[in-house]
C-alpha cells in the first residue's frame, strides 16, 4: 500500500483537545508556556513603535519555524500555537491605530461571509466550544494574516522586505531538508517533540526514498509553501534585489556563498528547485509549471495575447490530463499498474464513497472534527471536497469565489502594469492558480492556509496602494473599488 496523505483527523487535531494523559504531563505544562514566547516577543517589538518589524522578525519566523501543531493546551480557551501567539499583539496594535483607515470592499465582504458562513455550520454542527476554537483559528489564521498582508505591507520597501524574510528563512530550511533526505528525520521535530509529544512530522516515504516535510506537517504542504516562495523570490530577481549587496543576515549568506559557481539569486533558485523537488509532490509540481507559465505572461510586451494562449493551454491540458487519467487508472486499487496509479485511483474513489455523506448535510457538513471515516479511506486528499464534509457546500463555493476574484483581480491589475515593469499582479496570480491546483490533492493544513490568506491581503494592498496613487496622480473620475471605510460601515 503506497504512503498516504494524512487523515482529516490529523487536521482536526489542529482545532481539538489532546488526550487526558497527554495534559497532564509535565511536558504539556511547559508548552503552556513555551508558546507564549512568541507573544513576549511581539511586545517587546511593538514597545519600540514598529509593527513591521514585529511583523518581519517575530511573526514570519515563528509562522514559518514552528509547525502549526506546536500549540498549548488551555482547557476552556483556544489552544494557541507560536503563529497565534504572536499575531494577538500585533492585531491588537494594528486594530487600534489603523482601522479608521481600513476599508471594506469586495475581498473583504467575501472573506466576512466566509468566516461567518464556517463558523457559523461549525456552531450548527458541534456546538460552542468547537466554533469557538474555530473561530479563534480562523481570526488568528485566516482573518489575521489577511489583515497584516493588507495593512502592514502598505509600500513597495515592506514589499521587498517581506518577500526577502520568507526567502531568506527558506535558504536556512535547505540544510534541513538535506538532513531530512538524508537521515529520514525532522531537527525541528526531534528538537521541540518532547514538549510537543501530540505532534508528527509527516515525513513519508515514496520511489524508496524520504519525502522531506520541513515544519509543515506534510510533503504536500511542504511543496506549496516552497512554489510560492520561489515565485517570491523570482519577482525579486526581476525586481533586481538581488544584484546589489544584501544587508544583514542575507549579506553574510551572500558572501558565505561566493566560493560557489553562479549569481546569488541563481544559487537561491537552485536551492528551492531542490527543495521543492526533495518533497517529491506532484500535485504542487503540476500547480507551479501553471503558476510559472502565468506569471511569465507579465514579463511579454502583447500580455493579451499570451494570456489567451494561456488559457487556451490550460483548457486542452485539463481536457488531455482528465482522459490521460482515466486510462492511466484501473477499475479498483489492487489492479492498478502503478503506486502512481493507486494514489489518482484513490482520490476518485474517495469522492465516490463520501458522496452520500456530503448529500446527507449538503448545506450545513458534519463539523470541522466530526466527518464520518470509512473503512479504507484513510484520507479525504482534496480540500475543497473536505471543506463541503465540513461545513456544506457553501463553504468551499466561498472560497472558490474569493480565489477566483482575487486571480481575475491581480491579472487585470497586472495587464495594467507597464512593460518592463516587474509584474507583481502576475505573480501573484500564478501563486494564487499554483495552490488552487494542488489543493485538489491534499487537505489545507499546516501553514499552507495562513500563507494564502497574507498573500491575499498583500494582493489587495498592492493593487489598491497603485490604484490610490493613480486615482491621485490623474485626478480621475473614475470610481475605483478600494472599498468603504469600516467605520462607515459599523454605522
Amino acid at each position: 500500500m503506497v504512503s498516504r496523505t494524512p487523515h482529516s483527523r490529523y487536521y482536526r487535531g489542529l482545532h481539538q483537545r489532546c488526550a487526558s494523559s497527554i495534559l497532564h504531563s509535565p511536558a504539556a505544562y511547559l508548552t503552556r508556556y513555551i508558546v507564549f514566547i512568541a507573544t513576549l516577543l511581539s511586545i517587546r517589538q511593538l514597545a519600540k513603535g514598529d509593527i513591521e518589524q514585529a511583523f518581519l522578525k517575530v511573526w514570519i519566523p515563528f509562522f514559518l519555524v514552528m509547525p502549526t501543531t506546536f500549540f498549548v493546551n488551555i482547557p476552556g480557551l483556544p489552544d494557541p500555537n507560536f503563529a497565534q501567539a504572536a499575531i494577538i499583539p500585533i492585531l491588537f496594535v494594528l486594530l487600534r491605530d489603523r482601522l479608521a483607515g481600513m476599508a471594506f470592499g469586495r475581498m473583504e465582504a467575501l472573506l466576512l461571509c466566509y468566516f461567518v458562513l464556517r463558523v457559523g455550520m461549525d456552531f450548527v454542527s458541534r456546538g460552542y466550544a468547537d466554533a469557538q476554537n474555530y473561530g479563534f483559528y480562523m481570526a488568528t489564521s485566516l482573518i489575521g494574516p489577511y489583515l497584516l498582508g493588507r495593512y502592514v505591507i502598505d509600500r513597495r520597501e515592506m514589499d521587498i522586505a517581506t518577500a526577502k524574510m520568507f526567502v531568506f528563512i527558506f535558504v536556512l530550511f535547505f540544510p534541513l531538508f538535506v538532513y531530512e533526505l538524508k537521515f529520514w528525520v525532522s531537527p525541528v521535530y526531534a528538537a521541540f517533540g518532547q514538549l510537543f509529544p501530540h505532534a508528527g512530522s509527516g515525513l513519508s516515504l515514496r520511489w524508496g526514498v524520504a519525502r522531506t516535510a520541513g515544519t509543515f506537517t506534510h510533503p504536500i504542504l511542504a511543496c506549496i509553501m516552497v512554489i510560492a516562495v520561489y515565485r517570491l523570490h523570482k519577482w525579486l530577481s526581476w525586481q533586481g534585489a538581488w544584484e546589489q549587496p544584501q544587508d544583514a543576515w542575507l549579506g553574510r549568506l551572500q558572501r558565505w556563498s561566493r566560493p560557489l559557481p553562479f549569481s546569488f539569486k541563481h544559487k537561491i533558485s537552485i536551492a528551492l528547485i531542490l527543495m521543492a523537488l526533495m518533497t517529491i509532490s506532484r500535485g504542487p509540481w503540476i500547480g507551479g509549471f501553471a503558476g510559472a507559465a502565468l506569471a511569465t505572461v507579465g514579463n511579454f510586451r502583447n500580455r493579451r495575447l499570451w494570456l489567451g494562449l494561456f488559457l487556451a493551454a490550460m483548457i486542452a491540458g485539463g481536457i488531455a490530463g482528465k482522459v490521460a487519467l482515466d486510462a492511466y487508472t484501473s477499475p479498483d486499487i489492487t489492479g492498478a499498474i502503478s503506486g502512481e496509479a493507486q494514489t489518482m485511483l484513490y482520490r476518485k474513489v474517495m469522492v465516490e464513497k463520501y458522496m452520500d455523506f456530503l448529500l446527507d448535510r449538503v448545506w450545513t457538513g458534519w463539523g470541522l472534527t466530526t466527518v464520518p471515516e470509512i473503512p479504507g479511506m484513510e484520507s479525504v486528499d482534496n480540500a475543497f471536497f473536505l471543506m463541503a464534509l465540513q461545513h456544506g457546500v457553501l463553504a468551499p463555493t466561498l472560497f472558490v469565489l474569493i480565489f477566483l476574484y482575487a486571480i481575475a483581480s491581480q491579472i487585470r491589475f497586472g495587464l495594467k502594469t507597464p512593460y518592463g515593469e516587474p509584474p507583481i499582479g502576475f505573480t501573484f496570480a500564478g501563486i494564487y492558480l499554483m495552490a488552487f491546483i494542488a489543493f485538489a490533492t491534499v487537505y489545507m493544513g499546516a501553514q499552507t492556509e495562513p500563507m494564502l490568506f497574507l498573500l491575499l491581503g498583500w494582493g489587495e494592498s498592492i493593487k489598491n496602494r497603485q490604484a490610490d496613487s493613480a486615482a491621485d496622480t490623474l485626478a480621475s473620475d473614475v470610481p475605483v473599488d478600494n472599498g468603504k471605510p469600516f467605520r462607515q460601515i459599523i454605522r
